[in-house]
């Protein structure tokens, strides 16, 4: 949820990086207002490395000078001694805010379609249209629909999906397997913090969010995408020896961890790279690739943080091509219906409303819950099993009680052969 500044980049000395994540970060927070945040970050100087409090300290007002000064001004603070300084972060989570995103523009001229898988592309050239197969995965039905101009924005599946519609590129995307571990935060933690590894060049990070404070990530370059997409042992081993070192005296065992949470970050390197490298030295910048005949774009890498300024360019190139068919202003919708502490979008909401069809779908992606509570919701013996038959039974579309209680039986064996066994010590 973290939307850095390029302070990566400022250790390389790419100047020209920074500037760019620095003003994506200023748009983001200046045009969502309501889901981004400043957030202090403690950048810990003498523990675990030889960062020199002065060296950081002027490194970080360089990086507040490259920002516009927009944050508040890096200062010293002490027990234990570290720079302070601001980045940005998403009140809620990601998928929250991609899937406001999408519901902000959804109308009887643009429709989101969730669990629908891209089976088939052909481009005719003689009538400049796309005929475009899809597969509903929840019926298994299949349909074809007409495009005038096709955007490839599937992050680490684009490879995949450009070989689909046929679109060569001189990109390719290497991947880096990020794992996080959530443990109880008491609320007296309000700034994050930032660690050099003990074990590399690296930085590790401990960021309050919620209930929980978020201990992670790791960097770990992987070939197998499909592997890459769940967390193992070693990945969890890694942190928790980590937080030991880094954090003595706090509760981060494996008996605390509340969730796991993994991501893979799709790399932009040249089509013919076949280097072996350290996933952090490789850049995170966007890559454009347009195949003007076929009126087809595809996006290789990325930050959120640069996602505006992308967004930008891929209209421009669109415009270029095609005059609007439609309106362009977006639909004024209502509110989403909020309930709970935390406030989290009702079931029968995200049901209506976001697409939501699964118990995935709500409780990791439309909501925090499976992150905010042991055992991805289910609770430490299971006690939130009763609270999520009741959202399955809200969520499926005939409220059928037999529908709900496999939904969420599947989810239960899919959590104890999953996920229990990674924290098994």
């Amino acid at each position: 949820m973290l939307i850095w500044g390029g302070l990566l980049y400022l250790t390389k000395l790419d100047f020209k990086t920074v500037l760019k994540l620095c003003k994506g970060r200023s748009e983001l927070m200046r045009d969502f207002p309501a889901d981004v945040t400043s957030l202090d970050l403690d950048y810990l100087v003498g523990v675990g490395g030889n960062h020199g409090a002065i060296k950081a300290w002027l490194a970080l007002q360089l990086y507040w000078l490259m920002g516009g000064c927009k944050l508040r001004r890096p200062r010293m603070v002490e027990n234990p001694p570290a720079v302070r300084y601001q980045e940005a972060m998403l009140r809620e989570s990601d998928s929250r805010f991609v899937i406001d995103r999408i519901r902000g523009l959804d109308s009887e001229h643009g429709i989101a379609l969730n669990h629908c898988r891209l089976v088939h592309a052909e481009y005719d050239p003689g009538r400049r249209v796309w005929h475009v197969g899809l597969r509903d995965e929840l019926d298994g039905r299949e349909h074809e629909v007409r495009a005038r101009a096709v955007v490839n924005a599937a992050g680490v599946w684009a490879d995949s999906v450009n070989r689909t519609l046929g679109v060569d590129s001189p990109y390719k995307h290497v991947f880096s397997k990020g794992v996080y571990l959530a443990f109880p935060n008491d609320g007296s933690e309000r700034a994050a913090a930032v660690y050099p590894m003990r074990h590399g060049a690296d930085v590790i990070t401990h960021v309050p969010w919620g209930p929980v404070m978020m201990w992670g990530p790791t960097e770990t370059g992987v070939d197998d995408l499909a592997r890459g997409l769940a967390p193992d042992r070693r990945d969890v081993e890694y942190l928790l020896e980590e937080a030991k070192g880094n954090l003595p005296g706090r509760r981060m065992g494996a008996g605390d961890v509340v969730s796991i949470r993994c991501g893979v970050r799709p790399l932009a390197v040249p089509a013919g790279f076949r280097k072996d490298v350290y996933p952090l030295t490789l850049s995170r910048r966007h890559r454009l690739v347009a195949d003007e005949a076929k009126r087809a774009l595809a996006i290789y890498g990325g930050k959120l943080t640069g996602s505006l300024q992308m967004a930008d360019v891929v209209e421009a190139r669109i415009r270029g091509w095609l005059k609007p068919r439609f309106p362009c202003e977006p639909p004024v919708l209502p509110a989403p219906e909020r309930a709970g502490v935390h406030g989290f979008v009702t079931p029968e909401w995200a049901r209506d409303h976001e697409f939501c069809v699964t118990l995935d779908d709500y409780v990791r992606r439309r909501t925090s819950i499976a992150q905010w509570t042991p055992r991805m919701g289910l609770g430490p013996d299971g006690g939130g099993r009763a609270a999520l038959l009741a959202v399955a039974q809200k969520i499926t579309t005939s409220g059928d009680a037999g529908a709900a209680e496999t939904m969420v039986r599947e989810y239960e064996e899919r959590v104890r052969s999953t996920y229990d066994p990674l924290l098994d010590f």
